[in-house]
């Protein structure tokens, strides 16, 4: 596989939103590979929505790209949040405390938040 066949990558200025879409599992090596846009997204000080819709499991380097990339966002003053994560990762979130951590997102289209968050 590319890079680009493990995300996508779209802009919405006229919300001042940016989507990162990983297309595989958050692995530990995905995330090595959709580190340097996801975290570039987050130092643009913009929302940027994680469309998780593609990500089932999650593994611990996953999971720690997500954190750095929420506090960079926070930096900047912007936000990082999550849409339609699966039961997989709600559920590694909650195990790790982080649950809190995150807005969490039905998708991203609509923005609204996901009815347990």
């Amino acid at each position: 596989m590319t890079v680009d066949s493990y995300f996508s990558l779209r802009e919405h200025d006229d919300v001042g939103m940016t989507v990162v879409e990983p297309l595989a599992d958050l692995r530990d090596d995905v995330a090595d590979m959709l580190r340097p846009a996801l975290m570039s997204a987050a130092a643009a000080g913009r929302h940027v929505v994680v469309d998780m819709r593609a990500v089932h499991t999650i593994e611990p380097g996953g999971l720690s790209l997500l954190v750095r990339a929420h506090r960079e966002a926070r930096q900047h003053g912007g936000m990082l949040s999550l849409a339609a994560p699966s039961r997989f990762v709600l559920t590694v979130l909650h195990t790790m405390h982080l649950d809190g951590v995150f807005p969490i997102l039905e998708d991203t289209l609509t923005g609204r938040p996901h009815p347990a968050g």
